[in-house]
């Protein structure tokens, strides 16, 4: 039983230091990351790269291309955007993705720059 609820506790500590993100700190974002910027610029690209910068690198890798948790480079191809706004509201049970990270506009905005993503 003290392994589970250490599992546990484990589990939530993670998942809450994920959830903080590291959008206070500057980066020096390589080329491919610039890139990635770039395309997201219009329909509120640039809002969705800051918010997502901020509350996802730092489980999805700082050019999306995975981490602790999946790459969301070509997410787009595998879920549509209510695909994407489930996910970001309810998390994925079973797995370190916590839901209600972002607010109902910043999912809005992400899941609308994620499904392009293809």
């Amino acid at each position: 039983m003290k392994k589970l609820t250490t599992a546990g506790l484990l589990l939530t500590l993670a998942v809450g230091l994920a959830a903080c993100g590291s959008g206070d700190k500057p980066s020096s974002a390589p080329a491919d990351q610039n890139q990635n910027q770039s395309a997201a610029t219009g329909a509120g690209g640039d809002d969705a790269m800051k918010i997502m910068q901020g509350k996802c690198i730092s489980c999805h890798g700082q050019n999306l291309k995975g981490g602790a948790g999946p790459e969301l480079e070509k997410v787009g191809g595998r879920l549509d955007k209510a695909g994407i706004v489930k996910v970001i509201k309810e998390g994925r049970p079973g797995t370190a993705m916590p839901g209600g990270l972002l607010n109902d506009e910043d999912t809005e905005k992400v899941a609308t720059y994620l499904a392009q993503q293809k």
